[in-house]
């Protein structure tokens, strides 16, 4: 049995811009790492920033830095979760739980699941409201 994430030590770096009254984040941090936790990829995050600018259609990217980077990341991850407009907020946290956390998750599971040429080099994964739908796009 999985012990709580709560009771969990933090394996990664953690920032949260202050925000504006019009802003809101779309996302809790529990719920960010229950995911994580629930799917086992909570590892392969080296650091979460919490971004207070509005990003007119990302709400989550995701960068992957090559495993053989010399940097201290290399080869884990950094999660940025973008402020949305306050008005917005329940409706993005309900396409990020339904379907965000599950699209992150199993890009985040490509880290362990690709071969050397995939994780040789960087990668970017960025969810965006893109027609009112929630869409996944990779660079």
């Amino acid at each position: 049995m999985k012990p709580p994430v709560e009771s969990l030590v933090k394996p990664y770096g953690f920032s949260k811009e202050k925000l504006p009254r019009t802003l809101s984040y779309p996302l809790k941090r529990s719920l960010l790492d229950a995911a994580l936790q629930s799917a086992s990829v909570y590892t392969a995050v080296y650091s979460v920033m919490y971004v207070g600018r509005h990003n007119e259609k990302i709400l989550l990217d995701a960068f992957h830095t090559a495993e053989q980077s010399t940097s201290f990341s290399a080869g884990r991850v950094l999660i940025r979760i973008w402020a949305v407009p306050r008005s917005e907020r329940h409706r993005t946290e309900q396409m990020l739980l339904t379907d965000g956390m599950l699209k992150l998750c199993h890009w985040l599971t490509k880290l362990e699941t690709e071969g050397n040429v995939w994780r040789g080099v960087d990668h970017r994964l960025i969810l965006q409201i893109n027609g009112g739908v929630l869409r996944q796009r990779e660079e």
